[in-house]
């Protein structure tokens, strides 16, 4: 009678554990290390996306606890998964760049009621730079109010 094959087999349930163990506490540290974003906020709310002549627009629904002046916030737009950088936000009426890899594209914020603050009934304009955004591609606008919170719209072009 030979021990062997039961020693192998304690060695090989070991190494399971062991392994299963390092996987998780990897996967852990992995996700403790990941930048945190800011939370997702009611503070703000969009209204869905406009899409007109292959552009994308949206007005401001709710606002609560603010003022939220323009020069505090900040935007960035996310095509097919792939950011642009964040990017202070524009007086009203005027064109904000942002360039995701080759690509550039327009944003144009309107103070519907000129208060320098974005507020209820405010709009927002998301174009490609001197062309309309691209088919075939999801995007994401973000609205940054002094990395405290981040209001979201969402939008397909198909």
């Amino acid at each position: 009678m030979s021990l062997q094959p039961k020693v192998s087999h304690r060695w090989f349930l070991v190494a399971v554990f062991v392994g299963t163990g390092l996987v998780i506490s990897t996967s852990f540290i992995l996700y403790s290390l990941q930048p945190t974003r800011p939370p997702p906020t009611n503070k703000l709310v969009f209204a869905p996306a406009t899409l007109l002549d292959g552009n994308a627009s949206f007005t401001v629904q709710n606002v609560s606890e603010g003022p939220y002046t323009f020069s505090e916030c900040q935007i960035r737009l996310i095509v097919n998964n792939f950011a642009g950088s964040a990017v202070a936000l524009g007086p009203n009426n005027s064109v904000t760049r942002v360039v995701i890899g080759a690509a550039a594209y327009r944003v144009v914020w309107v103070d519907a009621d000129g208060d320098g603050a974005v507020s209820v009934a405010d709009s927002f304009l998301v174009s490609g730079d001197r062309a309309p955004l691209s088919p075939l591609s999801d995007y994401e606008f973000d609205l940054s109010w002094q990395s405290a919170w981040t209001a979201h719209v969402f939008w397909s072009m198909y």
